[in-house]
């Protein structure tokens, strides 16, 4: 797998999205400490706090999902706090 993609980048609105579903990929695979990082990070626990999703289910998503449309889908599934969506 390719290195994660830029934190700046952002999936469905959503900034550290697109790195945080790559790097639970890589953690998935045994592959994320080539890149010398961790998952999750502060940065993707607070990311996780925000979308009120644990950082297992995440994974999962992020695993199964093969596209970023369906990681976004998968969040809603599991009531995840999206944008444009009410707070639960």
């Amino acid at each position: 797998m390719a290195e994660p993609r830029s934190g700046n980048l952002q999936v469905g609105g959503i900034g550290w999205l697109a790195r945080m579903i790559d790097k639970a990929r890589l953690e998935a695979a045994g592959e994320i400490e080539q890149y010398d990082l961790e998952y999750p990070c502060p940065m993707d626990r607070g990311l996780l706090r925000e979308l009120n999703v644990d950082s297992e289910t995440f994974q999962k998503i992020a695993v199964s999902a093969t596209t970023d449309e369906q990681v976004l889908f998968e969040l809603e599934r599991v009531g995840a706090n999206l944008p444009g969506k009410p707070i639960r």
